[in-house]
Parts: C-alpha cells; sequence; structure tokens
C-alpha cells in the first residue's frame, strides 16, 4: 500500500445539478462525515462523464461522417450528351428573342 498520495492533475468544472440530488449529496456527506469517512465524488463522477463522453464523441463522429459523405460522382459521358442538348434546345428556344431585364425598385 503506498503511503504517498498519487497527484493527478485536474481541473475545477462547475456543473449544475438537480437541487433534489444536490441535498441528498449533501446529506450523505454529513452522514459520512459522522463516521469519520469522506463520498469519494471526484471519483464517481469522473466514471459516469468518462462513459457519456465516449458516448458524445461516438455520436459527434457519426454525425461527422454523414456531413463528409462524398457526392455521387457523375457519368461524365451520359451527363454531357444531356447537358449539350439542354444547351442547344436552350439557344434554339432564346434565338431571335430579347431579354428584357427589370431593376426592381
Amino acid at each position: 500500500m503506498s503511503v504517498f498520495k498519487k497527484e493527478i492533475e485536474t481541473k475545477r468544472v462547475i456543473f449544475n445539478v438537480r437541487l433534489d440530488l444536490a441535498e441528498r449529496l449533501e446529506k450523505a456527506k454529513k452522514d459520512a462525515k459522522v463516521f469519520g469517512k469522506k463520498l469519494d465524488t471526484d471519483n464517481a463522477i469522473d466514471n459516469t462523464l468518462e462513459k457519456f463522453l465516449k458516448k458524445a464523441e461516438k455520436r459527434i463522429a457519426e454525425m461527422k461522417k454523414k456531413k463528409e459523405k462524398p457526392l455521387k460522382t457523375l457519368d461524365v459521358k451520359k451527363t454531357d450528351s444531356k447537358i449539350k442538348t439542354a444547351k442547344h434546345d436552350l439557344h434554339q428556344e432564346n434565338s431571335g428573342k430579347s431579354i428584357k431585364l427589370i431593376q426592381p425598385n
């Protein structure tokens, strides 16, 4: 058994906790103190937060994958002929017609 406490780097973080849980925690701390004990809330919070973060990181990674999904590649040979046909049709429809531009007020 080690006589020295293992120092772990920590950072103070403040969380909002439901009132009923906060009151129960305070009562449990007082009750444990009567027996000369301290509740290991730090370890309990660390373990719970670790589980939560694993789920959150996994879900975020899935969302990123869906967002970064590559676009479907177009078959250039098929598309080129359709574009050329559409341009040709448009040109024929508009040949000899003048286009009037209207400016908004």
